[in-house]
């Protein structure tokens, strides 16, 4: 999970990578932006948080245990993330 405070610092990184940018000016938007980045970043990680526990749940709930943090398991893990993400995004949210 990612803090707000490394949230505030990426947003603040990107917008410094925004204004180095040649044909990008944001200047009475910036702020505005990097709020609209800020959101962006946490929704996207309570959204993968999210994710996450499923999947774990899912892997734990098999006939067959595999052990948490084992290659297998990181593998399998990997595997399911990349399946709900695909789901997610062909639902359009």
């Amino acid at each position: 999970m990612i803090s707000r405070e490394r949230a505030v610092d990426i947003s603040h990184r990107m917008m410094e990578r925004l204004k180095k940018t040649p044909g990008i000016a944001l200047s009475g938007e910036r702020e505005f932006v990097r709020g609209r980045v800020l959101q962006g970043l946490l929704a996207w990680d309570k959204e993968n948080e999210r994710l996450s526990a499923e999947t774990k749940k899912k892997l734990l709930a098999k006939a067959r245990r595999v052990i948490e943090g084992s290659r297998e398991w990181d593998l399998l893990y990997a595997e399911e993330m990349e399946r709900a993400y695909v789901t997610l995004l062909s639902h359009g949210e």
